[in-house]
Parts: C-alpha cells; structure tokens; sequence
C-alpha cells in the first residue's frame, strides 16, 4: 500500500500509495528520479502527484509523468515555474517547467481529495515554504519537510518562517492522533507521539 523511494543527493523519500488495482499517487517525485520513475511505469499505473512544497527535490520527477494531475497548496503552486523559490538556482539548474505545462489542482486548508478509492486530507502547514502541507490519509500522514523525526525542516530558503513552522508542528500534534505514522520528506518514519514526547522544536 505504502512503499517509499529515496533518491538524489538529498537522499529525498518521495511515496507510492497504492491500492489492489495497482493505481497509485505519487508523493514528491524528486531529484534523480530517472530509475524511480521507470519501476513506477513497470509496477502500478500511475494516477496522481502530490507536492508537499515546491523544493527541486520534492518536484523535479514530476517530468517524467507530465500527463498525470499535479496536487499542491496554492501558495506553492507559482514556485513550480520559478527557479529562485524552487531552489533550482541553488543547484545551478533552471526551473524545466513553464505555465501550461502541467494539470495543476489547488489546494487549500482542510481539503479533502478522493483518489484510487482512498481519501486524502489537506493540512497546511506553512513555515518551510509558504505553502508546505501535510498529507493524511488512514493513519498515516506524510510530513513533507515540516516534520522530521525528532527536528524541523530549514525555515532560511525563500518564503520559510521560523516562527510558522513552530506554530504548524504544533498544530500537527494537536490535529493527528498519537498513534498516527509520519512519513518525512527525508530520513526514517516515526509516529506522532514519539514526536510529541521527544521532538524539541515541539516541546520548546
């Protein structure tokens, strides 16, 4: 159901969701997504992409699935086409996509979306990026970079806020059940009590 891929030199988790018909949601297709991207075609039938905020390697796979519905938080969305808020010109690359390129769908706060017969819950949880976002559905939630196992993502790249962040971590663990999973844009999964007993950024 849940099967994680991690790939580029950020070592990036991005997520494949899928159900008994093989079709699945992609989560963060990123950076060096060129092998990803082929087991992805050769195992499931590919439906839909969620970003959790709109960094270069939480983004740059979406090439290789240009057809399929891109899924991101409104206030992310502009920085799908722009090199300096994506962090393209921070890895001396220009941003590949231009405005009509992609099928994008906006999200807000608390949206709920239906998808391979699974429902799929909208958290905004700016303070990485303006426009960060967790995505829920069952028991599981993935965090993108606002939760990490016991940290935060960076709040100093383009439209970060220190204090955002704090104020979505804390928004999380008060919003998601205790024995919810996390899946982070990168490192090991934990749960939301685990983060709630140990994670500073939360108990400072």
């Amino acid at each position: 159901m849940i099967e994680c891929i991690t790939t580029g030199e950020l070592n990036t988790n991005s997520y494949i969701i899928s159900n008994e018909k093989k079709e699945c949601i992609l989560i963060d297709p990123g950076l060096g997504y060129k092998d990803a991207a082929k087991y992805i075609k050769d195992h499931y039938i590919p439906k839909a992409i969620f970003i959790t905020h709109a960094h270069i390697d939480h983004m740059d796979g979406i090439e290789y699935f240009m057809d399929l519905p891109i899924y991101i938080h409104k206030l992310d969305s502009n920085s799908l086409y722009d090199s300096y808020s994506s962090l393209y010109d921070m890895f001396g690359r220009v941003c590949p996509f231009s405005i009509g390129d992609l099928n994008v769908h906006l999200l807000n706060d608390l949206d709920e979306i239906e998808l391979i017969g699974y429902k799929f819950k909208i958290l905004h949880t700016k303070g990485h990026t303006k426009g960060s976002i967790c995505i829920n559905f069952l028991n599981y939630v993935f965090s993108g970079d606002t939760l990490f196992m016991g940290s935060c993502g960076r709040t100093d790249f383009p439209t970060g806020s220190y204090t955002d962040i704090l104020k979505s971590l804390n928004r999380m663990i008060n919003y998601y059940q205790e024995d919810f999973i996390v899946y982070p844009g990168h490192g090991p999964k934990t749960t939301i009590k685990n983060e709630k007993l140990h994670n500073p950024y939360i108990r400072g």
